[in-house]
């Protein structure tokens, strides 16, 4: 029996690809690790090249598995990386900004009678500010 390797190493790709998104939600990793760790990206790069530069040899099957989960184990972070950087340092971190300052405009407004507008949102004291 003959194995088709393309889709031996699509396998692995796919299943280093959910190994990491696995490892990243459950031994919940922190944002600055997930960063720390993507920041080893150019291993991929050196795991592709080895699987080409070995495909004929008699390392060719081993490197190629390596190729293919390398990158699959990167793009897995990625992907678990992705959503946390866009509500950490995305459109919801202007957001959680303006709601503090609104809360601290609240919080230590001088005139009962103050206004206080942020494009969409406007907050107006009812009876003095507290």
């Amino acid at each position: 029996m003959r194995v088709n390797r393309a889709l031996l190493y699509a396998g692995v790709f796919v299943v280093a690809l959910g190994a990491g998104l696995l490892v990243a939600g459950r031994w919940q990793l922190t944002t600055n690790d997930l960063i720390g760790v993507l920041g080893l990206w150019p291993v991929a790069l050196i795991a592709v090249g080895l699987g080409i530069a070995l495909r004929r040899t008699q390392l060719g099957f081993a490197s190629g598995l390596v190729a293919a989960a390398v990158p699959g184990l990167v793009l897995g972070g990625v992907m678990a990386l992705s959503p946390r950087l866009a509500v950490e340092h995305g459109v919801w971190q202007e957001i959680r900004q303006e709601i503090r300052i609104a809360a601290d405009w609240h919080r230590y407004c001088a005139a009962a009678g103050a206004h206080l507008d942020l494009g969409n949102v406007e907050f107006t004291p009812m009876g003095g500010c507290s």
